[in-house]
């Protein structure tokens, strides 16, 4: 798989500066090795969740307001192509903090092997707000290992609770025996870049390795119960190998969301 370095930024849309309020309306991506450029933005005709946002934004603003930054970005997305006339960073300068009703987020960085696929991925999350769309995993996730729980009478051992000490570290896990001191997490791998997926893995085994350090639990006492990126290849997957790998290197139990036999026979072996 060819891997090529991307960087992104979050299009904005700000009809009052004076406010500060501002919703995301497109993606733009750019691939410095190549010099392309891709974007995606709202339709002009979705204008409706953006004027009941900005109350009493008229739609004749935001459908103007699409107009032009799609010619632009189409106009700098033939430009990139181009040999250099001068040394302007044309992706930098386009997304360089000005005053105006579209603005640009922070630059931020990613790997991609499938660039259209990549924009679509951060359109969707960005944008659409994808996540919001159905329950959030790790809940969905917690949901489901609470009823193999009660499947096999086991919910009153493990139960919702803090694990270290309020003054000095302490953290709040949905499954804790107090009394072997032994816990259950899910945790999800379904991120849109590998940043947000490695973050999260590296979040989570800090604190176990923190409450470890206070001498608070051990890692082979926890379980993470996991659900894996969708795809089984690419950037996504090895970001999830890697960070996997790592967790279970720790001594923490990992045992995927589909395997219910075997977070069941694990979650015993927890609390004998």
């Amino acid at each position: 798989m060819n891997r090529q370095v991307c960087k992104y930024s979050i299009i904005c849309f700000q009809p009052f500066v004076e406010t500060g309020e501002f919703a995301n309306i497109g993606i733009v991506l750019y691939v410095p090795n190549s010099n392309q450029l891709l974007f995606k933005l709202l339709g002009a005709k979705e204008c409706r969740r953006i004027t009941e946002f900005f109350k009493p934004l008229k739609k004749e603003l935001y459908t103007e307001t699409i107009h032009i930054i799609r010619a632009e970005l189409e106009r700098i997305q033939e430009l990139v192509k181009q040999p250099p006339k001068v040394s302007v960073n044309l992706y930098d300068e386009l997304i360089r903090p000005r005053e105006g009703i579209i603005r640009f987020s922070q630059n931020r960085v990613l790997f991609s092997i499938d660039l259209p696929k990549t924009v679509e991925d951060l359109f969707e999350h960005y944008v659409q707000h994808s996540f919001a769309h159905k329950e959030e995993h790790e809940e969905e996730m917690r949901k489901r290992v609470r009823t193999l729980l009660n499947e096999q009478n086991m919910i009153e051992t493990f139960k919702d609770g803090m694990l270290g000490d309020e003054n000095r570290y302490s953290v709040r896990l949905p499954f804790v025996n107090q009394q072997k001191q032994t816990a259950i997490k899910p945790i999800h791998f379904t991120h849109p870049d590998s940043n947000k997926l490695i973050e999260h893995g590296l979040s989570w085994l800090g604190k176990v390795q923190q409450l470890d350090r206070y001498g608070f639990i051990k890692p082979d006492k926890v379980m993470f119960v996991y659900r894996p990126p969708e795809t089984k290849q690419g950037v996504l997957f090895e970001a999830f190998s890697d960070i996997s790998k790592q967790i279970e290197e720790a001594g923490i139990l990992m045992i995927p969301i589909t395997q219910p036999e075997k977070i069941t026979d694990t979650a015993k072996h927890l609390i004998r």
